[in-house]
């Protein structure tokens, strides 16, 4: 637990009511150990064929929680991949879905099998769709989950390591819009007014640091970009959140792909928030404490329509049968499907006066641009072109990217996250010089960055320096024993070495947490043939 912070507990000794009604909140309840709530997931659709990969998963219950099996045939070398892991942990809180996570040796990772409640069906984890093996080694990582737990307990130096209980709360805590309580209290104990005014409470905050508490998880944008020496799970409410991280959206600001994290650009798209300015903020309609009940949510969000707009304002008869004459939502805030993540679908928060059919961004002079009128320098927008070009593979994104983060590097020359994209652009090019330099003095300003780990490795095992690579890789394999490509890379080293039983051991233990490695059986292969 970070310092001055007591946990949920501790508040619902005093605010019992305001505590029992929050916590059958989905966002209270967005993440936990399996089999530790009422939720319950229907097995009746728990098989399914993943078709990029053609894998059959198979989700089964018993007195342990809950696992999934896997089972794939390669269809060149035939061979049978099978194999159960256990899903440990939940992240959702049902309402939409549930994705998992499965821990090997303390090291969380991402499960391939997601359940979606709206259908009551297990289907492929988002962003696994078009993986063509079984994938069990996405890292579970800090900044991900910490929008759906509460005092993580990650092991600082690793990747994705964490005690032996990973979080001391499952949902977004009391703490987490309303700052560390342990003064509050303290200073109850000696004048109320004092105490009152030691905690925070978001309503009484200028605009962009109230804002800024919902934006910490409901604003992701085209990229996100943590400030040098800071992090996303260093904000605190009260914070002006633009010191800590910065959001990118593109300035052409079109109605855009609906995602899953879009709410809070969508609603500043709006024209109900553009005639309002600061007055409407997200609990201008939304009690952050509680949630209407089914029936009882028509009404109370036309409520909140018509304390801005006359009940005579809309003249248009219901359109469909699911539609009454006071369901303002279903007309201007419908329902659609996210661009990234299948089987669900999620409230457009542009409050269109007319449906608009989402786009991709098509206007050549767009570029990225700071949410909220940011100060995002050279720095943060070169990081961001850097992760939007790998994600669309544009040429002209890279050249941007690197133009920004030379200009940053003679800024502030030690900053690890710059000096890697830098090495990473230009290892893409070939340029093992410059891409050389830049990895080292990033692993210099931060040692425990992977990626420079590796890829130095790999440029130093380029030119036979084993005996500097090998330490890089295994470092790498310290902080997330789960990575391939170092296990891999040292298998390969080991071979030219003609050390082929330090070979096959490496590409066993890579087998272990990934059994559908392509490469590594290839390796082991190859070693069965020579030997």
């Amino acid at each position: 637990m970070q310092a001055g912070y007591v946990g949920s507990s501790t508040c619902g000794s005093c605010h019992a009511a305001i505590f029992k009604k929050y916590f059958a909140t989905p966002m209270a309840r967005s993440s936990g150990k399996v089999g530790s709530d009422s939720f319950q997931e229907s097995l009746k659709a728990a098989k399914f064929t993943h078709a990029a990969s053609g894998t059959r998963y198979r989700i089964l219950r018993s007195k342990e929680g809950l696992t999934f099996e896997f089972n794939r045939r390669d269809p060149l070398s035939k061979r049978e991949t099978r194999g159960e892991r256990r899903l440990d942990y939940y992240i959702g809180s049902g309402a939409v879905g549930r994705s998992y996570a499965h821990s090997q040796n303390g090291f969380l990772f991402q499960a391939p099998v997601s359940y979606y409640s709206a259908p009551a069906k297990w289907e492929i984890s988002p962003g696994y769709q078009k993986t063509d093996r079984i994938h069990l080694t996405r890292a579970l990582e800090p900044d991900c989950l910490n929008c759906h737990a509460s005092g993580l307990q990650h092991i600082p130096g690793t990747q994705n390591r964490y005690e032996a209980v990973p979080f001391l709360e499952g949902g977004v805590g009391c703490e987490r819009c309303h700052g560390p309580g342990e003064r509050h209290i303290d200073l109850l104990k000696r004048d109320a007014t004092l105490g009152a005014r030691a905690i925070v409470n978001p309503s009484k905050l200028p605009a962009e640091l109230r804002d800024g508490i919902c934006a910490q998880c409901h604003l992701t944008g085209e990229a996100r970009v943590a400030r040098k020496a800071r992090s996303f799970t260093s904000f605190q409410p009260g914070d002006r959140l633009a010191d800590h991280v910065v959001s990118f959206i593109w300035s052409d600001g079109g109605p855009q792909e609906l995602k899953v994290t879009s709410h809070f650009e969508k609603l500043w798209q709006s024209q109900c928030k553009k005639m309002s300015g600061d007055r409407l903020w997200c609990t201008t309609c939304h009690d952050p404490h509680s949630v209407p009940g089914v029936e009882e949510r028509r009404q109370f969000f036309r409520e909140k329509c018509l304390s801005c707009h006359l009940d005579s304002a809309c003249g248009s008869p219901p359109k469909s049968r699911e539609q009454s004459r006071d369901d303002c939502a279903f007309c201007h805030m419908p329902k659609s499907r996210a661009a990234d993540v299948i089987h669900s679908v999620y409230t457009d928060h542009a409050i269109p006066r007319s449906p608009v059919p989402a786009s991709r961004r098509s206007g050549a002079e767009s570029k990225l641009v700071p949410f909220w009128d940011g100060d995002g320098g050279p720095r943060e927008l070169g990081l961001a072109y850097a992760n939007v070009a790998v994600v669309e593979q544009k040429e002209v994104y890279f050249t941007q990217a690197k133009e920004l983060l030379r200009h940053a590097a003679s800024e502030i020359p030690a900053d690890p996250s710059v000096l890697e994209q830098l090495a990473f652009l230009h290892d893409r090019k070939g340029e093992d010089e410059k891409a050389i330099f830049y990895y080292e003095g990033a692993l210099s300003a931060r040692p425990a960055q992977v990626v420079s780990a590796i890829n130095l490795g790999a440029l130093y095992a380029k030119r036979g320096d084993y005996r500097r690579a090998i330490p890089l890789w295994e470092g790498a394999l310290e902080r997330n024993p789960g990575l391939e490509l170092p296990r891999i890379f040292l298998a390969q080293v080991y071979l030219r070495l003609r050390n082929s039983s330090s070979a096959r051991a490496a590409l066993n233990r890579a087998l272990e947490y990934n059994p559908d490695s392509a490469a590594a059986r290839k390796l082991l292969s190859e070693i069965d043939k020579t030997n």
